[in-house]
């Protein structure tokens, strides 16, 4: 009985080992989304400061320009602004799969903290089973021993 129960112990322990991997997995999974995320908003960040300072410096600019310059101008001012619209998707994008993988690492860290805890049980049980087998073991050679006096 006892093998049997260290043999299900062996195997708990391979499944907690393989959980642990899996949340090993999941937390770097996790760790790039946040870094992507990060830099996702700096660029969206630096997008929307050099759309402000091109806005900026479009209406500082007191020299006349003509009809060309005036469309070049305000066609890449366009451009820049699509820049931004589709950076602050990429963005939104990144967070949703931000989230994701959050939540995957967190069932991932709860599934190893339940195989954990079972692992614990397991052993905890095997050694109760031990105990008593010892003792009686200990109550049989006191009773030999003191059926031989």
């Amino acid at each position: 009985m006892a093998a049997n129960g260290q043999q299900r112990a062996k195997t708990m322990q391979t499944l907690v080992d393989l959980a642990q991997i899996e949340l090993d997995n999941a937390a770097k999974s996790l760790a790039m989304f946040q870094a992507q995320l990060e830099q996702a908003k700096q660029q969206l960040a630096s997008l929307m400061q050099y759309s402000a300072e091109y806005s900026t410096d479009l209406i500082a600019t007191h020299r006349p320009l003509s009809p060309i310059q005036l469309q070049s101008r305000a066609a890449f001012g366009g451009r820049v602004q699509q820049a931004v619209a589709a950076q602050t998707t990429r963005v939104t994008e990144v967070e949703k799969m931000v989230e994701m993988a959050n939540q995957q690492w967190l069932e991932r860290r709860t599934r190893v903290k339940a195989l954990q805890a079972l692992l614990t049980k397991l052993k905890q049980g095997i050694q109760v089973q031990m105990n008593k087998r010892e003792q009686q073991f200990m109550d049989e050679l006191a009773t030999q021993a003191s059926l031989r006096k």
